[in-house]
């Protein structure tokens, strides 16, 4: 048996007043921004069952209306309703309550379905009950019937679940987490696969890369280590269309009108040598820290003159930069100076240099691992110094994070992420030789 499950991101991101007020640091998060991140959690969980497919009602970035998603889920009911088994439509939402623009205490998850229908009653039951048990959320509000849109126009089995309030503060927190999105979209496939009888759970799929966003602007994805590689683009980083992809090595031109840029830090890919040597060898005879994955997954950092002196061959991606931290290693210290990060004499030209640039306050992009998840995270933050620049620091923050291993690599102009719907930090789209994240 075939089943079609229709994913509806409810509104757009430039829908007007769909998003918390705001925090006490002035940002806010749109509801879009946990809608889509949730049907795509769904999307990458039903993935791996060969009898469900999955379709969008809308997969732009701007706004939809509502009369054109649901058109395109009855458009998509009518070309396919031969072809399955069953088709379930599922709308993910969070609720708000009041003006919009101050928190009050109205919280917690109800999942709704068209009043006039016991079917859909019937399948609101079975998603609301998995996604609360999954999702423990403040409140359990319920099951609704309810006259909405979405939910009374379409011709198929519907419901729209209401996660959590955007106008409560404690529920706001908790949907701005990864963590909650992705029980979030485990509960709702829970519900689906009990519902087509599918005797499987959403914890035997695996998501293959998580993203997350703090209220302070620290953004982070993270995934498996045997899913984390480079590429090579030499395109302008505001063009990149890969999904959980970062900005890669250091790096330079071999033009003056900078558009043919090389890696001027150590980088191996899939046991090739890219560059073997950092650029600072060159001025000052030092080494650099390099973030090793090898391709039976273990994971290390080595401070090292050159990529010949690793075994390159079994290596997946080697890319060197600024080690930040390294709980592996009781003889590691931080030391930009040590890796070439300094000013002074070019050992070559006998002319003044200055690599220091890149641990100024600035954008930075950085590498970590946790040893402890096995997981490796690709984190963005935006106007962070490296040590000591007025309070909070990229040490301390790579701490926070819980990263054992941590290198800083390119940064500034050039720092941007993808997450897995948009690009979520932009560069100065400049030229850039590589990138490296989950899937290249």
């Amino acid at each position: 048996m075939r089943y079609l499950v229709i994913l509806d991101a409810g509104h757009g991101l430039d829908t007007p007043g769909k998003r918390t007020p705001l925090f006490k640091d002035g940002t806010f998060m749109r509801e879009n921004e946990f809608n889509r991140s949730v049907v795509r959690k769904i999307d990458y969980l039903l993935e791996s069952n060969d009898n469900i497919d999955v379709i969008f009602t809308s997969s732009e970035k701007r706004d939809v209306s509502l009369d054109d998603r649901v058109q395109r889920a009855n458009n998509i009911y009518n070309a396919y309703k031969d072809n399955y088994e069953n088709i379930v439509l599922v709308s993910v939402h969070s609720n708000a309550f009041g003006d919009g623009m101050t928190f009050n205490s109205s919280n917690g998850t109800s999942t709704h379905y068209y009043i006039a229908n016991t079917k859909d009653m019937d399948f609101a039951q079975v998603i609301h009950t998995n996604l609360i048990n999954t999702t423990n959320p403040s409140s359990d509000r319920g099951i609704i019937g309810s006259d909405f849109q979405i939910l009374r126009e379409v011709k198929m089995c519907a419901v729209l679940c209401e996660n959590l309030f955007m106008t409560n503060l404690e529920d706001a927190g908790i949907l701005l987490t990864d963590e909650f999105r992705e029980k979030t979209a485990k509960g709702i496939v829970n519900g689906i696969l009990e519902y087509f009888n599918i005797n499987k759970k959403a914890a035997d799929f695996k998501i293959i890369v998580d993203y997350s966003v703090t209220v302070k602007g620290t953004y982070q994805l993270h995934g498996d280590v045997k899913d984390f590689g480079v590429k090579l683009v030499n395109q302008k980083n505001r063009t990149i269309k890969e999904p959980f992809s970062t900005n890669g090595t250091f790096f330079w031109w071999e033009d003056k009108a900078r558009t043919k840029p090389y890696p001027t830090s150590i980088l191996v890919q899939n046991g090739n040598i890219i560059q073997n040597v950092a650029n600072h060898y060159y001025s000052f005879k030092c080494p650099q820290s390099v973030f090793i994955v090898y391709k039976n997954s273990k994971v290390e950092m080595r401070k090292i003159y050159f990529a010949t002196e690793l075994d390159y061959k079994n290596i997946q991606i080697a890319i060197g930069g600024v080690g930040l931290i390294d709980n592996t290693n009781p003889n590691f210290k931080y030391d930009p100076s040590s890796e070439g990060f300094k000013k002074g004499i070019d050992l070559q030209t006998g002319k003044q240099v200055d690599y220091t640039d890149v641990l100024r306050k600035n954008s930075k992009t950085v590498v970590g691992y946790n040893l402890k998840e096995n997981k490796i995270y690709l984190m963005c933050r935006q106007n962070i110094a490296h040590k000591n620049l007025l309070t909070y620091d990229l040490i301390k923050l790579v701490k926070d994070c819980g990263y054992d291993i941590s290198l800083s690599i390119d940064g500034g102009g050039s720092s941007f992420m993808n997450n897995e719907t948009e690009m979520v930090v932009f560069g100065d789209n400049r030229v850039i030789n590589n990138i490296i994240g989950f899937g290249l």
